[in-house]
């Protein structure tokens, strides 16, 4: 199990909520992979989201995240980055005000490591909570 401390986890929300109020249709022009690294993605499976689409191929490519998210649930966000030659996953529970953190072990292999529960603060809370609730209202707005 690899350590991620509580700051730099912090960093890394702060890192993706930046690319995550980008123009939504700014991946729309890439290939999926690269719409979605470093970006934080909402996990809705009705309608499917893209964060949602993106964790399944995820959990194709690692078989222990499948049993992962079989076992802790849907995040209410996902996100991913790389560094250097690193796949990095985190996992992020609202309800549980909790966070995950997962690697890939090496760049060619199917496994992954896995370290959390990591505690969320108040302020990436709100901040989670307000965007998810903008993307309902949105959603509710769009279908009237």
């Amino acid at each position: 199990m690899f350590k991620v401390s509580r700051s730099i986890l912090s960093l890394i929300l702060s890192c993706l909520l930046v690319g995550a109020c980008a123009p939504t249709h700014r991946w729309l022009s890439r290939t999926p992979a690269s719409a979605a690294n470093d970006q934080m993605m909402l996990v809705r499976n009705d309608p499917n989201s893209f964060g949602y689409q993106r964790l399944m191929l995820k959990t194709q490519e690692f078989p222990d995240l499948k049993i992962f998210v079989e076992d802790t649930g849907l995040p209410d966000y996902f996100a991913e980055t790389s560094s250097g030659d690193r796949q990095y996953l985190i996992f992020y529970y609202l309800k549980q005000r909790q966070a995950f953190a997962c690697r890939a072990k090496s760049p060619h292999s199917n496994a992954v490591e896995f370290s959390g529960p990591y505690s969320i603060t108040d302020r990436e809370y709100r901040l989670l909570s307000q965007a998810k609730s903008d993307a309902a209202a949105k959603r509710q707005a769009d279908a009237a």
